[in-house]
């Protein structure tokens, strides 16, 4: 059964992205974005799972005493913000890249060409925040080469649509599996310069790093520590960030100070920390373009917060949800 609904799902997910791209062509953007802020309000009250876990994240990483109109806010933001990345997405694919670059100024160009300029290549770490889709593509815009690391789905014909659509924005794709061919076509890539893009922020159970986020304890993964140490490339920090407006501006940072000498598992696991630490700060700068369903807590952290929640649908949800 779960099988039948996961086919569901990506087949849902190839016809909404067909039927954007159309919708694209014949309506003005704004009644499209219009749309999807609604969707994004509609979801919200009809994806209960993923309510309950985003709001239990928030108040476990920013507060039990952050009010909880506040809270739910937050959510719907980052619900609304993933809604009009997507349409960002199709707008992207339907412009011209010289319309796609005018529309979305770069801030802190100079650090990422300082970083290059040491040649070892850099990796860009990013979350998924603001619309991070569109980051490599902006990048290429400006003559950069980027090679974005993906999970593909499972689903063949929704990898192979995704694929296309990366490579009409101009980024360069390299999927995570098989892991060895994965690290050796990154190698590459940092042996001739280039960026390759990790979305870096998925905490899940398993194999990791513990470390501290937002009081708690979560599992870090060592690839972008490990392949800076290997390669000697540089780790730049670059968000696409919303505005107030809703315009997006591609914010690259300094890049970040790594430990490259001494015991590698000491290395690696102090710089795991340093790049949560980043994340951490800048997702309290954004924290309604984040995606918050992305934490697993240690299970004693978020057993008693989730049974909270859970009471709460029943009933401060009913009265004060909407």
């Amino acid at each position: 059964m779960r099988w039948f609904w996961r086919r569901i799902g990506y087949a849902a997910t190839r016809f909404g992205f067909t039927a954007g791209r159309l919708a694209l062509r014949v309506l003005p953007r704004q009644w499209i974005f219009f749309f999807s802020d609604v969707l994004a309000r509609i979801a919200f009250v009809l994806f209960r799972g993923f309510r309950t876990r985003s709001l239990t994240n928030v108040r476990l990483a920013l507060g039990p005493n952050l009010d909880g109109t506040e809270a739910r806010e937050i959510v719907r933001g980052s619900l609304r913000n993933f809604f009009r990345s997507c349409v960002e997405v199709g707008g992207a694919l339907e412009s011209s890249i010289e319309a796609f670059c005018a529309e979305i100024p770069i801030s802190g160009r100079e650090h990422l060409d300082a970083a290059l300029a040491k040649g070892n290549g850099a990796i860009v770490l990013s979350a998924h925040l603001g619309n991070f889709f569109l980051i490599g593509a902006r990048l290429a815009g400006e003559g950069y080469t980027a090679h974005v690391l993906v999970n593909q789905p499972k689903d063949l014909d929704l990898a192979k649509l995704l694929d296309d659509y990366r490579w009409q924005v101009r980024q360069r794709t390299i999927h995570a599996r098989p892991r060895r061919e994965a690290l050796n076509l990154l190698n590459l890539a940092l042996r001739r310069n280039e960026l390759t893009i990790m979305i870096a922020d998925e905490y899940r159970k398993g194999n990791g790093i513990p470390v501290p986020l937002f009081g708690g304890t979560v599992q870090a993964r060592r690839g972008p520590a490990t392949v800076a140490l290997r390669t000697g490339a540089a780790i730049v920090p670059i968000c696409m960030v919303r505005q107030s407006d809703d315009s997006l501006k591609l914010m690259i940072e300094p890049e970040l100070d790594l430990v490259r000498s001494g015991d590698n598992k000491v290395a690696v696991r102090e710089n795991a920390l340093r790049l949560t630490q980043w994340l951490e700060k800048t997702v309290r700068k954004y924290p309604d373009q984040w995606n918050w369903m992305n934490i697993r807590w240690s299970e004693n952290q978020e057993s008693s917060l989730v049974a909270k929640e859970q009471r709460l649908e029943g009933s401060d949800f009913v009265v004060r949800g909407h």
